[in-house]
């Protein structure tokens, strides 16, 4: 009689399900990343390139190369962004438009991706906004504008005045002031003492943390026999103006962050602001700026005038001094009535003028200047220079720009040299000089003088002598026409003021403010 087997253990066979099954979700879980790599790969093997991405980056490296050569102003560029931007939504819908179009004609080219479309869409929409409700000063820099939209995120605000007075030593005070977020504005006491009023304003979300602020906040002001240094504290969320009554005859210096100056009557002065707006009226002194953002201008100045760094718009007037500007302006520049010389540098544009009797523009594209007595010196790029009523010797070398000339008596000698651009001189009808004039053999060279034009190769020259000969004129125009014209007899007074004062800047040096 066999014996019979034994029964299964229920404990094994749980065991063996369990192993079977994982080993069934690892071949399933294997052969799902298969499937997911094929699918990948398949997917990349119809994938197209898009040109959004291309495009984008050569309009971004064409920008910053215009802002960093000077060709463009950031200011202007970033205020046109903040009113077109949506253009940049358009146009990259256009794009993918034309896209979409191209692919629909030809269904086996495979499709596009579009997902960091939608990381791009957003950055410009936040950056629309940004260069909206900000000023944006450079090309990934901004400052919010002055209706403090940026400080109100700290929370609500809270302001307070306070006035102090102080007695001043000295008859010709230093008053030295740093305020690094506030306007600061300067006048003329009537009592010949110190005077300084305060507008604090505070950011906070709490009424116990604006008053620790502003006793915080309270101007710090040290009285030494020389004058008095008046410094504001610095604190997130907080800014302070100050109005500064001093003595006419003070010496003031400025520095400020963010921020307008503005100073009236004063002896002397020197500001260095980084984001503000400065204006300067009625100094008897000399007055200098150190500028990084923001307009400047001066009127009434019966010293020099300095300005250097970089700005938008720059304006002088009645200036008995001389005016030196060193620095990159992408505004619009102006002088009038410049009792002294006139000294100018930038990457694109140099000049010096001795005596500038009417009056000097400059923007972005052209340079225009009245009643000037040389010897007058002209570097350009880019610019169209239109030179009227000039006497004396004038040199100007320009590219990319015509030069138009229209001299005056008493006459000198003129040497003009201009790339690619129209050369037009204008000389008195009773005028004698000698001429030198050459032009490329496929541009027009005429002349209202009884002058010799002749062809040599790939040449023309104008060549000869008018009257008695004299002046000697130097006219080449590489690649446009040359013309020389007869005017009217006009007389320049080439003497400056007697109470003028002069000075030569070099670029980037500072005068000295001690009197001649």
């Amino acid at each position: 009689m066999s014996t019979p087997p034994y029964p299964p253990d229920p404990r094994w066979q749980a065991k063996q399900a369990r192993w079977q099954a994982k080993a069934a979700r690892r071949q399933a879980k294997a052969q799902w990343h298969a499937q997911k790599q094929y699918y990948r790969s398949y997917w990349r093997g119809w994938r197209r390139p898009t040109f959004v991405g291309p495009v984008i980056l050569v309009a971004i490296g064409v920008i910053a190369l215009l802002m960093e050569t000077g060709r463009l102003d950031p200011p202007q560029f970033w205020d046109w962004y903040a009113h077109w931007w949506p253009l940049l939504l358009i146009g990259l819908g256009a794009i993918l438009l034309v896209e979409y179009l191209l692919d629909w004609s030809r269904p086996g080219v495979g499709h596009r991706p579009v997902g960091g479309l939608v990381w791009l869409v957003i950055f410009l929409v936040f950056l629309g906004w940004v260069s909206r409700n900000g000023r944006l000063v450079g090309p990934f820099a901004w400052q919010f504008d002055g209706d403090n939209d940026f400080l109100n995120w700290m929370g609500p605000e809270h302001d307070k005045d306070l006035q102090m007075n102080y007695v001043l030593a000295a008859a010709k005070p230093t008053v030295t002031i740093n305020d690094p977020r506030g306007d600061v504005t300067l006048g003329v006491s009537s009592d010949g003492q110190l005077h300084v009023n305060a507008h604090e304003v505070v950011h906070r979300n709490s009424d116990a943390d604006a008053q620790r602020l502003f006793d915080e906040l309270k101007p710090k002001v040290d009285l030494s026999s020389g004058g008095a240094v008046i410094t504001v504290p610095e604190k997130d969320g907080t800014s302070v103006d100050l109005t500064v009554q001093m003595p006419a005859s003070a010496y003031a210096s400025v520095t400020a962050n963010h921020g307008d100056v503005t100073a009236d009557g004063l002896g002397s002065i020197e500001v260095t602001d980084n984001h503000g707006d400065v204006k300067l009226d009625d100094i008897s002194g000399d007055a200098q700026a150190h500028m990084n953002h923001g307009d400047f201008s001066a009127h009434g100045v019966r010293g020099r005038v300095l300005v250097d760094g970089s700005g938008n718009d720059l304006t002088l007037s009645e200036i008995q001094g001389s005016a030196a500007m060193n620095g990159e302006f992408f505004g619009d520049i102006h002088l009038e009535q410049i009792g002294g010389a006139v000294h100018y540098h930038s990457s694109q544009t140099s000049l010096d003028i001795p005596h500038l009797a009417g009056a000097l523009t400059l923007d972005s594209g052209s340079l225009n200047v009245s009643k000037a007595s040389g010897p007058v010196q002209i570097s350009a790029k880019s610019k169209d220079i239109e030179l009227t009523q000039i006497a004396g010797d004038a040199t100007i070398d320009d590219s990319d720009g015509d030069v138009n000339l229209v001299a005056a008596a008493p006459l000198g000698n003129v040497q003009v040299t201009d790339r690619t651009g129209d050369v037009v001189v204008t000389m008195p009808e009773s005028a004698s000089f000698t001429v030198n004039g050459t032009a490329s053999s496929d541009e027009d060279v005429r002349t209202d003088f009884p002058l010799q034009i002749t062809r040599s190769g790939d040449e023309q020259t104008l060549a000869g002598t008018v009257g008695r000969g004299g002046v000697q004129l130097q006219l080449h125009a590489e690649h446009g026409d040359l013309e020389l014209r007869k005017g009217e007899d006009v007389t320049l007074a080439s003497t400056p003021p007697a109470n003028a004062k002069h000075f030569h800047v070099p670029a980037g040096a500072k005068p000295n403010t001690s009197e001649e």
